[in-house]
């Protein structure tokens, strides 16, 4: 039973699990005999997957992690009593085998000795039982965070307490072990990989191919992209035609629009396709004209199989926004093995304070859209995808260049990849 006090008063959050299916000491003692007897091949195989805290029972962590120091740290290639005592000793484990039963559980581990196929087979059915454990602890703690709601709070809030420890969970899972890298880890690898596979640009094609180098290279891994522009220039139809164009090339698009209804983004990327006017989509007398008429109905499937995925976030608060990512980058997008995001591209149109609410702790408009920014920055460099936001230029900037026009906020400079400046053409490029 988990016990949680509020405000002087107990409160009670059960967690009445049986977890007994979870601690399995002869799978333990198996995996141990295995790696003990089989040497490093075997040893570095299981590091790939398990470590010291896998393990339920203590002493099995701790002779687990005397084999990881002895591999790992000392070199050693091959592992008996002897040398599991001195590494014993040097992690200050001196008592692990003062008693006679735990010494002859090490002898008994060297006993028995399991084939490497069977060993590695039951290492993922030791990881099995160690994932649901932690998940278990995971939810606890939820349970736990959650048992102090005042009642105050926004659903969004509340919904974010629950997917946000699930989210780092999963992704956790998944990364495991894929953190900390030499500069020159997989050099070979990735540089014969790049050669084999040479690209025009790093990042994904906008579409727009003098824009792409300008910004470095396409839209890349981890970057925030920023186009400002007075209103009314262009910056929702601009970044319309990129999703059309990343969709095009089959990667999923997440447009987060704070201005435009879904219906009238859908009419305006309808337009965009066929070429037929917005108005004649809008108001439907493309259906008098036989030659648009085939153009819309031609689209249909088109449309339908583009992955643009439109969703009006209109006074939502930052953690509501942040949790619909979250939860299309788990439904459309997916991981990759090292836990990062498959190629996509998120879209924020654009970057403002959404409601008078957003407001509090006595922070200013700037701040929050600081914190809006920061918030954008910190999920593209986590899950290692392209975000292209939008902002608006003050009336200064019109005519003008430069960072220092960008309005509410000068985080949105220092924490942007890049930032491009939108204009409405010069008579000089209608002629």
């Amino acid at each position: 039973m988990l016990k949680v006090y509020k405000q002087g008063a107990l409160i009670q959050v059960s967690t009445d699990i049986d977890q007994s299916n979870l601690k399995d000491p002869g799978l333990e003692r198996s995996v141990l005999s295995g790696v003990l007897q089989h040497g490093i091949g075997l040893v570095l195989d299981v590091l790939e997957i398990l470590g010291p805290k896998d393990f339920h029972y203590m002493s099995n962590q701790k002779i687990f992690a005397i084999v990881k120091y002895l591999i790992q740290e000392k070199g050693c290639t091959e592992l008996d009593v002897p040398t599991i005592l001195t590494g014993a000793k040097a992690l200050g484990y001196d008592d692990l085998f003062d008693k006679r039963e735990r010494s002859e559980y090490l002898a008994m581990l060297f006993e028995s000795t399991p084939s490497p196929s069977n060993t590695m087979k039951m290492t993922v059915s030791l990881y099995t039982l160690s994932l649901a454990r932690k998940a278990i602890n995971c939810l606890t703690s939820t349970a736990k965070d959650l048992a102090q709601i005042s009642g105050d709070e926004e659903i969004e809030t509340i919904i974010a307490q629950i997917e946000e420890p699930i989210f780092e969970f999963t992704g956790k899972v998944i990364s495991d072990g894929n953190d900390l890298k030499s500069m020159g880890e997989n050099f070979a690898v990735a540089m014969k990989a790049v050669s084999e596979n040479p690209q025009d640009i790093v990042g994904i094609s906008t579409g727009f191919s003098r824009w792409d180098q300008l910004i470095g290279g396409g839209l890349r891994r981890g970057t925030v992209n920023v186009v400002c522009a007075r209103p009314k220039v262009g910056k929702s139809m601009f970044c319309l035609n990129i999703a059309r164009n990343v969709a095009f090339g089959g990667l999923p698009v997440l447009y987060l629009d704070t201005e435009l209804t879904h219906e009238i983004q859908r009419d305006r990327l309808i337009s965009l396709i066929t070429k037929v006017k917005l108005d004649h989509i809008e108001c439907g007398t493309f259906a008098s004209i036989e030659a648009e008429k085939k153009a819309v109905w031609d689209a249909e499937q088109i449309i339908t199989d583009l992955p643009i995925t439109h969703c009006s976030i209109a006074g939502q608060s930052v953690q509501s926004i942040m949790s619909i990512a979250r939860r299309w980058l788990s439904k459309y997008v997916g991981f990759n093995e090292f836990g990062k995001a498959n190629p996509c591209l998120i879209i924020y149109d654009y970057l403002k304070l959404m409601s008078s609410a957003d407001i509090n702790n006595n922070m200013a408009e700037h701040q929050m859209l600081g914190f809006l920014m920061s918030s954008f920055h910190n999920f593209a460099v986590k899950w290692s995808l392209p975000i292209l936001a939008t902002v608006q230029l003050n009336r200064e900037g019109v005519g003008k260049d430069g960072g220092e026009f960008i309005a509410a906020s000068d985080r949105i400079l220092w924490l942007c990849s890049n930032c491009s400046i939108l204009k409405g053409k010069t008579p000089e490029e209608f002629a």
